[in-house]
């Protein structure tokens, strides 16, 4: 089960390797045109009204301030680069949300992907009759990746994809609870795959046309 005193500890030596660890990048961050801000969480953190540390260019709830031995930039476990995100509550208490707006293209295609970690151990959230661990991706409320205990190993950092249709302002969240441990989040990258349901230029008809037509004009046969 949780040790939320050990936790804080862990808090307070991680915020000072959180600097340390800023010169060690992501793969996020290496995605062209990945629109994700600090999509590594390597790139520090600040104070919240609450007194408690966010990761910058993320925006944390009352949930997420509830608990900051849970919830909180961690050097280990990580997928990339020197950091990732520790998140998740007692599923007894309300559940931590960190989120940021997306600056985006309306009516494209966005594509994404994120890689997590179970910390309890696959099946693990059962235990003792714990109500299920789950970890939701969303985008303007709505999931796009539910996860639980049972469709993430556990102790290992699996990758999750998803796409979304943007607006031109989106607010990416993530959002979980779980008992046994926390989850850990690293490298969520987005990048723009275009619009959606793209019809061809009248151009590329045009030339689609012309070659159709040549293409049966040497099937003819002689006369």
């Amino acid at each position: 089960m949780k040790n939320i005193f050990g936790k804080v500890l862990v808090l307070t030596a991680g915020v000072a390797l959180v600097a340390g660890a800023a010169a060690a990048p992501s793969m996020c961050d290496a995605e062209a045109g990945n629109i994700v801000t600090n999509c590594g969480f390597e790139g520090g953190v600040y104070t919240d009204g609450s007194g408690v540390s966010v990761p910058n260019g993320w925006t944390a709830n009352a949930g997420f301030d509830l608990n900051p031995g849970f919830n909180h930039v961690t050097n280990s476990p990580i997928n990339s680069g020197g950091s990732a995100l520790s998140i998740g509550n007692y599923t007894y208490q309300a559940a931590p949300v960190l989120s940021q707006i997306l600056s985006d293209t309306a009516g494209n295609v966005y594509n994404g992907s994120v890689w997590v970690e179970y910390g309890g151990g696959f099946g693990a959230a059962s235990y003792n009759g714990d109500p299920p661990a789950f970890l939701d991706l969303q985008v303007n409320g709505g999931n796009l990746l539910a996860l639980n205990n049972d469709s993430t190993p556990g102790n290992t950092y699996t990758e999750f994809t998803f796409a979304f249709v943007a607006t031109g302002s989106d607010t990416l969240a993530l959002t979980g609870n779980t008992d046994p441990s926390e989850w850990f989040v690293d490298d969520v990258t987005i990048t723009n795959g275009g619009p959606a349901g793209q019809v061809p230029e009248p151009a590329s008809l045009w030339l689609a046309g012309v070659s159709l037509l040549a293409l049966g004009l040497a099937r003819r046969k002689p006369l």
